[in-house]
């Protein structure tokens, strides 16, 4: 590439920058760039063919700095602020060596037109290469960035959602700082997810430093991401281990993501469950990560509601069903393995067990070729005794079962019938004795109804004598009174008592009868 310049002079310094030659002039350079001039002085010339190996610059950056030098006007963007900026700066072209130097420029470029705005900003740090990221923060240009998104995200969160272009030195300190704030939880997550679904879950060449590069943003990822129960998906979670485990990330990664799933492992479905499993057909079950989960779960759980152990041990029995539908490579050995488990986790919880049957029938149907041995390994999961009536009539017809597990399904129905005939008995039983309770309690009740009833009877009859009794001696009083007045108006002779009570009708004595 050579330089149209305004200099009459043939170039004297060539420079070479990833293969692209460059034809100048030291002079022209020198004007700008303090640093050319104290090479200069200092007569350190070979040292300017390698000026620039300090600096990841491309060649369409120094492109520009050089028509500026030779006073061109350059056209500045958000893809080449930051590039420029930091070349400028390695190249001392500040205004104190020269006014209106490029360094100034640019500055007031990003200052005017990128930081003002969020997409601008967020398009001119997504092209920063690892060294031109160090020479921002020598600058201190790094939390003038960081500053300036932070300020936008916290006015409307869901920006934070589309920051995959972000690099990811500059994008962990920006969702931590964002944390800190009021920025909701389901923004965070949304935007951490995102960043790990471009940069971890795409399938790549198998490049060393493809992975490399994935296991720090995995890592990355497990750190930002909150602890709270249901604030990140069960899937996500769980591909999310998985990868940790294939890119080989640090233990903190792994069991991080291991206690996340923990905590809410009631919440996960058969086909978050499913993403354990490997890739190809036949592949190996990490049987004991699934224990360890199990183990955590079982451990650390101190809530009183059963319906999670509940919810566990469902999961379980649609995950072994699952399983052995989907792989046909699945072993008699990993089977059995998963259906252990799948029998701790129910054992005590759920009455019956006819989960785990039909995922033995299903297994048996897609590994018709077992031997007779293998077909009882297979079975060994299976607990006859915890068999609905339905499954035991399925089962007893079932030609795929060995004939020893037949015999002993046919066993226990019939004890599930003797013990059912058992218990109506009982029940009947106890119905004729609560009959003749209930028929007692009749009795004794509709005593103590006619007892009620003659005890108010008494009573009744006791407050009338005694009202009788009040009556009377109100009378006799009334009586003695009325002679006495008599007697005094000397209307009242020997003779005349008895007419005087004339007028008094004895009453007729009254008898109380009681029974």
């Amino acid at each position: 590439m050579f330089i149209v310049c305004r200099n009459s002079k043939p170039p004297d310094l060539d420079l070479h920058l990833k293969g692209v030659p460059f034809h100048l002039h030291k002079e022209t350079l020198a004007k700008k760039s303090a640093k050319v001039t104290t090479l200069l002085q200092c007569n350190k010339i070979d040292e300017l063919h390698w000026i620039l190996k300090d600096i990841d610059v491309d060649p369409t950056t120094f492109f520009l700095v050089v028509s500026f030098c030779h006073g061109y006007k350059i056209h500045l963007s958000s893809e080449n602020i930051v590039s420029v900026l930091c070349t400028a700066y390695y190249l001392e072209m500040n205004d104190d060596h020269s006014s209106n130097n490029l360094l100034n420029e640019a500055v007031t470029f990003l200052e005017q037109r990128v930081l003002i705005s969020w997409n601008e900003t967020v398009k001119a740090l997504a092209v920063c290469s690892d060294k031109i990221l160090d020479k921002i923060s020598d600058v201190g240009l790094t939390e003038v960035f960081l500053d300036s998104l932070l300020e936008k995200a916290l006015k409307d969160h869901r920006l934070l959602e589309d920051l995959t272009t972000l690099p990811l030195r500059l994008y962990e300190p920006l969702v931590q700082e964002s944390s800190k704030h009021n920025v909701s939880v389901e923004n965070l997550v949304a935007s951490v997810c995102n960043y790990a679904k471009r940069y971890v879950f795409e399938r790549d060449s198998g490049d060393e430093s493809v992975s490399r590069n994935k296991r720090q943003v995995l890592e990355a990822v497990e750190r930002l991401l909150p602890h709270q129960r249901g604030a990140i998906s069960c899937g996500f979670l769980f591909k999310s281990l998985k990868e940790s485990m294939f890119l080989d990330a640090c233990s903190d990664c792994r069991k991080g993501f291991e206690d996340r799933i923990r905590r809410q492992l009631d919440m996960a479905t058969s086909k978050d469950l499913m993403i354990l499993l490997p890739n190809k057909v036949g592949g190996a079950y990490d049987i004991n990560l699934l224990k360890t989960i199990l183990k955590s779960f079982y451990s650390n759980y101190n809530v009183s509601d059963v319906s999670r152990f509940v919810s566990v041990a469902r999961m379980l029995e649609e995950f072994l069903l699952d399983a052995a539908a989907s792989d046909a490579g699945l072993s008699v050995e990993t089977f059995k393995a998963l259906g252990e488990i799948t029998v701790a986790a129910s054992c005590d919880v759920l009455r019956y067990s006819d989960e785990i049957y039909r995922a033995v029938d299903v297994y048996l149907e897609r590994h018709r070729d077992l031997t007779e041995t293998e077909k009882m390994e297979a079975c060994r999961v299976l607990d006859c005794k915890k068999l609905s009536p339905e499954a035991c009539e399925h089962a007893s017809k079932n030609e795929k079962l060995p004939l020893r597990i037949v015999v002993q399904v046919l066993f226990f129905a019939q004890k599930q019938i003797q013990d059912k005939v058992a218990r109506d008995m009982k029940s009947v039983e106890e119905k004729d004795d609560d009959d003749d309770d209930i028929e007692d309690m009749s009795k004794k009740l509709l005593r103590l109804d006619i007892e009620s009833d003659y005890s108010k009877k008494r009573e009744i009859e006791n407050l009338e004598c005694v009202v009788h009794c009040a009556k009377k001696k109100m009378e006799d009083k009334k009586i003695s009174m009325w002679r006495e007045v008599k007697r005094k108006l000397g209307c009242m002779t020997s003779l005349t008592v008895d007419a005087c009570n004339c007028h008094i009708k004895k009453r007729k004595k009254t008898y109380h009868h009681y029974k």
